[in-house]
């Protein structure tokens, strides 16, 4: 099967679900036409599982501006607004990822499971509880303590469920993860069915990886707080021998080029290539990081609408108002760029810039193609539109192998594990080129597309800074390059940024006093107003438990 035709097949069979129902030995008090979870069919309401999640991983709402994508923005991979960080963001920011993950995957997964034990079909129960544990540990991430386990009792009563503490949360998600394997590793009653999966078409196997790279995930995550756990758990891991390698084993939503209901183009490229203007600048920093650095994965990274930086055009300072002001008095000159700084079109803005928007939309630098299956950067220099480059067909990364070959480079160079940090390196690279520069295939014969010796020259670059460079600079090394692969996902950028404070020497706030760095988000508006056990945090350094980063990163 096409897997870019998953999702439209994910919509038809959330309407099955939802008209789905035993018609027979009814009971008289039982509306015939409302389906319940103990009616549903298990495989399509598998189906509808997965594409809440995939829906919630993909911030794909109507209302909600930012969600995970917020992520993205605090480290600078994209332009965020400010000018300060208390203002970045506010409660209802958040209020559809609250919701989705609540009313929507946790739910989901309850009923899974319920309907899933009761037929014995334990391959079921462990995809639901790898879901579970990536929805709890994402929440811990964005937002510390919040409800689980008093959580989803309406039916008992409980409607205002207290937090856990987060540490807690994080040790569930862990046995959720093991009990997932087991379960996995059973012989159920009847295996996933191919078309009800997703992410991996049936395959088991699959998700297993997928489960024991989340662990590897968890442990180096809370290495600072459990270093001997951290230590041991992950040579478990590496001695067990099945981790993600490939693409193969990636963990993504694959999106579609149908854009009538249901519409299944990647949400990013819909707010950036029709619906337009969408107001989202590219990070200056982030393209600099990689322009200067000849990256062979900016031109599939990011598409240059002009030539020009600003335009030659009467507009001037109203289309690019930063010409109006002087460099920042706290940026260093030649390595903080502003405004025309990078030249060569890649127009976007710097951190905090809260400034208006210009008509500025058909001429700002926007997403390419990979990963939201954008347009793929050719010197074209023109406008995007609808029908653009993949129309739409990309990806959203949750969890792919260049993460998991990053996190082994971290984790073997601070916690001594029995991997090589150097070979998880160069792994890591290899593994997100492969990933980008293979995403498109019309791509592969364009002159301008990335060759094997560009990609060779940028490895051997990195790995000879890395074979000369002090502890402190190595670990740097591995954190910018698991920083650069992480394009597109919002919250390994953001949890790696506070768990060591690199990449180093990142860009300042526009502002040089932009108040304190945002360690967990606000609570979510819908979560304080209908929860009178959820309070206001006092501010946003409120750290996560594995936060034990003391760097200073309010700058």
């Amino acid at each position: 099967m096409n897997t870019k035709n998953k999702i439209s097949i994910l919509f038809f069979a959330l309407f099955l679900v939802i008209l789905s129902c035993e018609t027979t030995n009814l009971d008289v008090n039982e509306n015939p036409n409302s389906a319940t979870p103990e009616s549903a069919d298990v495989n399509l309401l598998l189906n509808g599982t997965l594409l809440d999640f995939s829906k919630w991983v993909s911030e794909e709402d109507d209302d909600n501006r930012y969600g995970f994508e917020a992520g993205m923005r605090v480290v600078r991979m994209l332009h965020m607004y400010g000018p300060l960080y208390e203002n970045a963001f506010e409660p209802g920011d958040f209020d559809d990822v609250w919701r989705q993950a609540y009313a929507g995957v946790l739910i989901d997964v309850k009923n899974l499971k319920n309907l899933a034990s009761q037929n014995d079909l334990f391959h079921h129960i462990g995809v639901a509880q790898i879901l579970e544990s990536y929805t709890l540990t994402t929440l811990v991430d964005f937002f510390g303590d919040v409800p689980y386990s008093e959580g989803l009792q309406g039916d008992a009563g409980v409607f205002n469920p207290n937090v856990d503490d987060d540490q807690e949360l994080y040790n569930t998600a862990l046995s959720l993860l093991d009990e997932a394997i087991a379960n996995l590793e059973s012989s159920p009653s009847a295996s996933l069915s191919s078309v009800s999966d997703l992410f991996y078409g049936g395959n088991t196997n699959k998700w297993i990886t997928l489960a024991k790279t989340l662990k590897l995930r968890i442990y180096n995550n809370v290495r600072h707080v459990d270093e001997s756990s951290s230590l041991a758990g992950i040579n478990a891991l590496l001695a067990d021998g099945d981790l993600m390698e490939s693409a193969s084993d990636d963990f993504n939503v694959v999106f579609g080029t149908n854009n009538t209901a249901p519409d299944v183009r990647h949400p990013q490229y819909v707010n950036n290539y029709e619906n337009t203007p969408s107001g989202e600048y590219m990070s200056m920093y982030f393209m600099n990081l990689m322009v200067s650095t000849d990256d062979p994965r900016t031109r599939y990274y990011f598409y240059r609408q002009v030539e020009e930086f600003p335009p030659a055009t009467a507009q001037g300072i109203f289309d690019l108002p930063c010409l109006a002001e002087s460099y920042p008095s706290h940026y260093t000159p030649g390595v903080d760029p502003f405004c025309t700084s990078i030249g060569s079109g890649y127009w976007g803005r710097i951190h905090g810039d809260a400034q208006g928007l210009p008509s500025d939309e058909i001429k700002i630098t926007t997403w390419g193609t990979y990963p939201i299956g954008g347009k793929f950067d050719d010197d074209s220099f023109s406008a995007v539109g609808a029908t653009s480059g993949m129309q739409g067909a990309g990806i959203q990364p949750v969890m792919l192998s260049s993460y998991a070959y990053f996190m082994r480079a971290e984790a073997a160079l601070e916690l001594g594990t029995t991997d090589s940090d150097v070979e998880m390196l160069e792994e890591g690279m290899r593994a997100s080129f492969d990933k980008v520069v293979n995403f498109d295939a019309t791509t592969l014969d364009n002159s301008f597309a990335a060759t094997e010796t560009d990609i060779d020259d940028y490895v051997a670059d990195v790995l000879a800074a890395y074979s000369t460079a002090t502890p402190e600079d190595k670990l740097n090394i591995i954190m910018t390059q698991a920083f650069i692969a992480s394009w597109g996902n919002g919250v390994e950028p953001y949890n790696n940024y506070r768990r060591t404070g690199m990449p180093l020497n990142i860009q300042p706030t526009q502002s040089s006093a932009p108040g304190a760095f945002i360690r967990t988000f606000k609570y979510p508006s819908v979560a304080i107003d209908n929860n009178t056990n959820i309070d206001s945090k006092p501010n946003q350094t409120v750290k996560v438990f594995w936060d034990l980063n003391d760097a200073n990163l309010d700058f």
